[in-house]
């Protein structure tokens, strides 16, 4: 009784690999190419603004103060601090443009820039949906190196539906649905980190588009950024690294005189 209900173990065609596994990753691998060349191409190029760019080079100027303050003088960082900090006349102290919300969702060219979102999206992915089950359908590619329960069967063997068929065999559609999710580090290194062919990272994208947040053409809140920066950079603790810097080398090249003379009695 036990060996009837044992699932038997297939011995798969190599051919299989061949015709069936490799081409729906090439396929893939190719439409994520595609795709990305696409996508490039649809998206339009926007022009960064006078004032966007000057007060983002002012954030910049404060936090490589605040980073390297301890290469600088007392002097000439207690004067930076309050080029940057005085509440009169201080840059961090002056007050900016408050963001328009509803800016970005008036925008004439949010819709397109989603539907062209979707279009990259979606349209690969129905096309490969009626590829892969018209050409590759009905074959078992594999098996995975670990018991599983039959609750995976409906993920795994889409297209094969056999009960006495063990659980840890992939079919052509479930190899698909699993390389589609795995390549994005293929990706990475193939396209560079800036490559569209990351599905969530597509969907967030799109999700955040949709509730008004996230997108380029909203201005971030200058206001409570440079009084961060400002308050950071106030309760800095100044402490010169090249105060004693004379002692060092001395200290270091008597060490050094000690040693090499060391060496020389040994030898």
């Amino acid at each position: 009784m036990s060996d009837q209900l044992s699932y038997p173990d297939l011995v798969l065609d190599p051919s299989i690999r061949d015709w069936v596994l490799i081409p729906i990753f090439v396929i893939m691998f190719l439409m994520g190419i595609l795709r990305n060349n696409v996508t490039k191409m649809m998206r339009s190029s926007e022009k960064t603004k006078r004032d966007t760019v000057q007060q983002n080079n002012l954030l910049m100027r404060a936090r490589r103060l605040r980073a390297n303050a301890g290469w600088v003088p007392a002097a000439a960082f207690a004067a930076r601090k309050h080029h940057f900090c005085d509440k009169e006349k201080g840059l961090l102290m002056q007050k900016q443009d408050a963001p328009n919300p509803m800016a970005a969702m008036s925008d004439p060219n949010m819709m397109s820039k989603m539907m062209q979102g979707n279009m990259a999206m979606m349209v690969p992915q129905m096309l490969m949906m009626v590829i892969i089950p018209h050409f590759f359908s009905g074959f078992v590619l594999g098996k995975i190196p670990f018991p599983l329960t039959p609750s995976f069967k409906g993920m795994l063997q889409r297209g094969v539906n056999l009960s006495t068929l063990d659980t840890a065999y992939i079919t052509s559609m479930s190899w698909y649905i699993l390389a589609m999710f795995g390549m994005r580090g293929l990706y990475s290194i193939v396209l560079g980190a800036g490559s569209t062919t990351d599905d969530s990272a597509l969907m967030q994208q799109q999700m955040g588009m949709a509730a008004g947040g996230g997108q380029p053409g909203q201005q971030p809140d200058y206001n409570k950024l440079y009084a961060t920066e400002a308050e950071n950079l106030q309760i800095t603790e100044h402490k010169f690294h090249l105060s004693a810097a004379e002692e060092k080398l001395l200290r270091g090249g008597k060490a050094d005189g000690v040693t090499a003379r060391g060496k020389a009695k040994r030898a």
